[in-house]
């Protein structure tokens, strides 16, 4: 046994982990398309807009080194000559004043006139290496002949205007301008789709974990005594099916050897843990949930098969007369029964293949409520309890209408189903707190369809894979329908 605080701490952790975990693999799994359609409805709209407002931008560069005058020889004749060299101050200076001359209305005037245009027809910068004399300019514009010659008529014109600044200069090309053949800007729009993309699977992705943190269902057993201050009484494992080519039988039955060694190992503890809470003159327990589609119809007809095996009496009463899950159920594999007892108010068959005795209420009979509300199904209850040694009821969730509740005033003991992640635990308090009001012994809550493997709460052997169990989400009773 392990007492090691610290160990426990780190197993509540890597437990909180591997749920959080889950949740964001379920809001992967039913909220994903979120994701691809933000993805694909703000890629498209930016890639609508770049198609409608894309301009072509064509670059032009030239690189050149820029010398400065230097008096260094007077001849015979008084004329001067002249070197051009750069220091480390020229450069400087060059650096800081090179985009002013660039940007000067006398040299746009002067590159206008030149090319017969009225306004410049491409923007020209320039970038100066610091330290040296290198200069590079490039001319932008959407028409690749006319910004190569803006830049031409740029370069030409410039050291007529750089020698009121910064003396006589000479320039001395390195790289030469070439018109280009594509625009710079072609790819832009492809990095703008690509961003909006991104960002639309962004925020379905946070949304998914938004999802993630808000979740508020019954995921592990301890969230069962941890919320609702209740006993786990068992957990049982999400039943699923290899997939075959022909048909098989998908009854989720303690006689169909598909279930799984794990299912019927957790039916046996689901036995002996009911059985250590029954005292012995509690013998009718009724099984019910919040809402359909939690499989309380699949644990009640087990528990009576798991409690028929050990060679007692069972009697299961089909009493959701609304919406029969039993029907269902048995209507997937052929259930041989004899039939046992039959009158105008209930038909008793045994179940051969099972081991138990079913009860089902005349069809004729409409009125539900008179049924369940009848003196003649409580005084049977009475003569079952001394006939049978163990019944179990079978009712219609007890969220939904109050049948649950009013069969529950009939009954010994109460067993709560609550489907993994299925229904919000506001409800199932609800729920709850409406069988305790009742006098029937509360005995616990059963977690069933807990899942397996990436993604799940649980851990257990065998294989799975994806058939699930319970009601069929389009049940509905009177005009209420299932939202799970």
């Amino acid at each position: 046994m392990n007492n090691n605080p610290v160990n426990k701490e780190n197993n509540g952790s890597s437990v909180e982990l591997r749920i959080f975990f889950g949740d964001i693999w379920r809001g992967v799994r039913k909220f994903g398309w979120v994701a691809v359609a933000l993805a694909v409805l703000l890629g498209g709209v930016q890639f609508y807009r770049s198609f409608t407002s894309f301009v072509p931008a064509y670059n032009v560069s030239a690189t050149f080194t820029v010398h400065t005058e230097n008096e260094v020889l007077t001849g015979d004749n008084g004329i001067a000559a002249y070197s051009f060299y750069y220091d480390r101050e020229t450069a400087d200076q060059l650096a800081t004043v090179f985009p002013h001359i660039i940007g000067n209305q006398i040299l746009r005037t002067k590159v206008c006139n030149d090319l017969g245009v009225e306004s410049m027809p491409a923007s020209v910068s320039a970038k100066c290496v610091q330290g040296t004399n290198m200069v590079t300019l490039t001319a932008t514009g959407t028409d690749p002949q006319l910004t190569y010659d803006t830049l031409l008529s740029v370069i030409e014109n410039y050291p007529e205007l750089a020698d009121y600044i910064i003396g006589r200069t000479k320039v001395v090309m390195i790289n030469e301008p070439i018109v280009p053949e594509k625009p710079s800007n072609e790819g832009a729009w492809v990095a703008s789709v690509s961003r909006a993309v991104l960002i639309g699977a962004a925020l379905g992705l946070a949304w998914i974990v938004v999802y993630a943190f808000m979740r508020k269902t019954v995921r592990t057993k301890e969230d069962i005594r941890t919320v609702f201050n209740q006993h786990c009484v068992a957990v049982l494992p999400q039943v699923v099916f290899k997939k075959y080519r022909r048909e098989i039988d998908k009854s989720i039955l303690i006689t169909n050897p598909l279930v799984g060694n794990d299912f019927l190992e957790s039916l046996r503890l689901m036995r002996g843990s009911l059985q250590s809470l029954l005292a012995d003159d509690k013998k009718t327990v009724m099984v019910t949930s919040t809402a359909p589609a939690e499989g309380k119809t699949v644990v009640a007809a087990n528990l009576a098969s798991i409690f028929a095996k050990e060679e007692k009496k069972v009697l299961l009463i089909d009493a959701d007369l609304r919406n029969s899950g039993l029907k269902s159920l048995f209507g997937r594999v052929k259930v041989p029964k004899t039939e046992k007892v039959k009158n105008s108010f209930y038909r008793v068959d045994t179940v051969d293949s099972l081991g138990f005795d079913l009860l089902t209420f005349n069809k004729q009979i409409n009125d539900v409520r008179k049924i369940v509300r009848s003196d003649e199904l409580k005084r049977k209850l009475n003569e079952f309890r001394s006939e049978y040694d163990f019944v179990f009821v079978d009712t219609p969730p007890c969220g939904i209408i109050s049948d649950a509740a009013m069969l529950a005033q009939s009954v010994d003991a109460i067993v709560y189903v609550i489907r993994e992640d299925a229904v919000m635990q506001k409800t199932i308090r609800t729920g709850i707190s409406s069988m305790l009001e009742t006098d029937a012994q509360f005995l616990g809550c059963i977690l069933n369809g807990a899942a397996i493997g990436f993604g799940g709460y649980y851990r257990y052997g065998g294989y799975y894979s994806n058939y699930r169990y319970g009601y069929s989400a389009k049940h509905s009773y009177g005009k209420k329908k299932s939202r799970l």
